[in-house]
């Protein structure tokens, strides 16, 4: 999400409360309904872009591919379409926040069993278990890791603030006054319960979380318990 009224740009990962921030900045003024959110990453915003740096990595080509998809694809928000020139990317207080990866994966799972559209859109039905779930998705699509949305071209972090979905109002204080505003609730827009994942996980689901998202554990130091 871009915010030229706030001068600054938030990458949403997904099931990490980015709706209720990118709603507490003013990102769904003039929406309603599905596909609001801007999921983009942040080389999907980064400028310049044409430096030696998207040649390190395959997954920079992508990462271009998607950028010049995106220009000419419509969306139902129109500030997803929001740009930054060189000057405002650097300037701007670029910000994300992460979430502990075996909840947000439940987290994922749930949102899409509860959701027909989500459910036909990933070719799958309501009574798919956690585990078929994980063995299908664990690192695609919503479920990329996390550094996907984080990393530069160069393949580093070059966001200002990295806030946990884990002490949320904490750290969005910290958000609020880097960004010199007061005032602005943080509402809980989409609610899901990830208590007790104990239950939901096996050793064999844990383990398919730990090899998957190995980076982003260790980067932020998460654990399942």
């Amino acid at each position: 999400m871009i915010s030229h009224k706030h001068k600054c740009i938030f990458i949403h990962i997904p099931k990490c409360a980015g709706t209720s921030i990118e709603t507490a900045l003013g990102h769904f003024d003039s929406h309603k309904g599905r596909g609001g959110q801007d999921h983009r990453s942040i080389r999907m915003i980064e400028k310049p872009v044409l430096t030696s740096a998207i040649f390190s990595d395959i997954e920079n080509f992508a990462e271009i591919s998607r950028r010049v998809r995106h220009r000419f694809r419509t969306v139902k928000n129109p500030l997803n379409k929001e740009t930054v020139t060189t000057e405002q990317y650097k300037n701007y207080y670029k910000f994300s926040f992460v979430r502990n990866p075996w909840a947000r994966a439940f987290s994922w799972y749930k949102n899409v069993m509860r959701d027909q559209i989500h459910q036909e859109g990933l070719g799958i039905t309501h009574d798919i278990s956690f585990k078929e779930f994980l063995l299908q998705f664990a690192g695609e699509g919503m479920l990329r890791p996390q550094t996907y949305w984080l990393k530069s071209f160069d393949g580093k972090l070059h966001l200002d603030f990295i806030g946990k979905f884990e002490q949320l109002l904490e750290d969005f204080e910290t958000v609020k006054e880097a960004l010199q505003v007061s005032g602005i609730d943080l509402p809980h827009k989409i609610k899901g319960k990830t208590t007790g994942l104990r239950k939901h996980y096996d050793n064999e689901s844990i383990e398919i979380i730990s090899n998957v998202y190995a980076e982003e554990i260790k980067l932020f130091d998460y654990s399942f318990e």
